[in-house]
Formats: C-alpha cells, sequence, structure tokens
C-alpha cells in the first residue's frame, strides 16, 4: 500500500478529476472553503492494487474515507468462510462514514480494492470536530444519511422479497449505461453475482436465458439491453 501525506492538495497528489470529486462529495461539498483546505491539509491518498486491502474487519476506525478512483469492495465472512458482499464502492462515494457517526469505534467490513484504486482518507475525529462546530453541515448530512437509508430499505425489499430474476433485471435497467443500452461491467461477474445474494450459476444461467430470448446480448464484460420494454415487462411479472 502506498501512503502518501497530502501536504498540498492543489499539487501534483491529486489529478484535477479527483479533486473534483472530492469537492463534489456529499461529505465535503457544504464545507466551507476553509474547512475543505484543513481537512486535505491533514488527510492521505492510499494508491491501492488490484485485490490489496483498505482495511480490515475489527481494525480502529481512525478515518472516514472517498474513493476518486477505481472500486472499492466492502465485505464480511460468514461464519462457514463464505463472502459477502456488503457494497461496492464506486469513484466519487463516501464510506465508513456511519460507523463514525454511530460512535463505532472498528472497521465492521474488510474493504479491498477489486481494481487498481485511489482513495483519500480523512482524518475522523477533525471531521468530527468540524461537524460539531457547524450545524449547516449536520443538516447537509441528515438529508444524505435519509437517502442513503431509504436506498438501503428498497435493496433489503429486493434481497429479501424477490427472486434472483427480479433482482437481476432490475439491477440491468437501473445500471448506467457507458454507450446506448450497453453497460459495461467494471467488476466480475461473480462480484456482481455476490451483490445481488445470488450464486454465480444462478447468474449465468438467467442471462443465458434472456440472451436466449433475445432481451440481451452478452459480450464478456458488456451487457447489450436489446428491448428495455420487454425486461420491464418481465420485472412487472416477477413483483
Amino acid at each position: 500500500m502506498k501512503l502518501l501525506g497530502l501536504t498540498n492538495y492543489a499539487g501534483m497528489i491529486l489529478t484535477e478529476p479527483s479533486l473534483n470529486l472530492l469537492k463534489q462529495a456529499p461529505l465535503l461539498n457544504a464545507l466551507e472553503p476553509e474547512q475543505f483546505k484543513a481537512l486535505l491539509n491533514t488527510a492521505s491518498v492510499y494508491e491501492l492494487a488490484e485485490g490489496e486491502f483498505l482495511f480490515q474487519q475489527g481494525q480502529r476506525l481512525e478515518q472516514i474515507f472517498i474513493c476518486t478512483e477505481g472500486f472499492i469492495k466492502l465485505f464480511r465472512l460468514t461464519p462457514n468462510g463464505d463472502e459477502k458482499i456488503v457494497e461496492i464502492i464506486s469513484a466519487g462515494n463516501s464510506f465508513a462514514e456511519a460507523v463514525l457517526f454511530l460512535g463505532g469505534q472498528q472497521y465492521p467490513v474488510h474493504a479491498v480494492a477489486l481494481k487498481s484504486s485511489q482513495v483519500v482518507g480523512i482524518n475522523a475525529d477533525q471531521y468530527q470536530q468540524i461537524l460539531r462546530s457547524s450545524v449547516d453541515v449536520c443538516f447537509h448530512l441528515m438529508g444524505l444519511m435519509s437517502k442513503r437509508m431509504h436506498w438501503l430499505l428498497t435493496e433489503v425489499d429486493r434481497l429479501t422479497l424477490h427472486n434472483a430474476t427480479f433482482r437481476l433485471l432490475t439491477w440491468l435497467l437501473e445500471a448506467p449505461t457507458y454507450a446506448e443500452n450497453a453497460i459495461l461491467l467494471d467488476v466480475p461477474k461473480h462480484v456482481l453475482a455476490s451483490r445481488l445474494s445470488i450464486k454465480p450459476e444462478t447468474l449465468s444461467r438467467i442471462l443465458k436465458r434472456l440472451s436466449e430470448q433475445a432481451l440481451i446480448r452478452v459480450e464478456e464484460q458488456v451487457i447489450e439491453l436489446l428491448d428495455r420494454v420487454e425486461l420491464q415487462k418481465l420485472v412487472e411479472l416477477e413483483e
């Protein structure tokens, strides 16, 4: 793991796109310029190779994080050693702040890079001090956490009330496209399967069936949606 002290955040350590992501991140975009600068002057930049851990479950919480490049996988291990993915963090998104707000002292999950990634670590104690001094920032974060809670409740419903086909169809219809109706899988299919609580073989079987029905086309890491209308109808039938 490469750790760089961020002493001049406008310099060569962070690229302009990464800096813009930090400014737009919900955790930071309500801050005054001086608060933003103070946090970044004590922050750390982590350059992670694919498969490299940022932190492990049970490790003491000292920083909260914002992903600026790549993808970070948050996961727990079940008692029998199986990996359960909690979330995939993409560039521009933060993580570990909920633990801080709840008064947690340890990270409750493992965090590992799915590909070459860059993560900025913000000093947790310093961030808390800023919150205690700014009502506006606190209200902004309350809005963020409320949206997050609603999203999680929706995810719980999908995972517990609907079958594998519904979960995959919903993901296909909501996933961002890089071209017209084309989805680029930035993570391996087995990671997507775990995220959707589907066995990898079940995911492959559903993708194959949808391909045979000429509803999608799968070519390596690209999934093209050939008929959104029919896919939506299938979702409605599965509800």
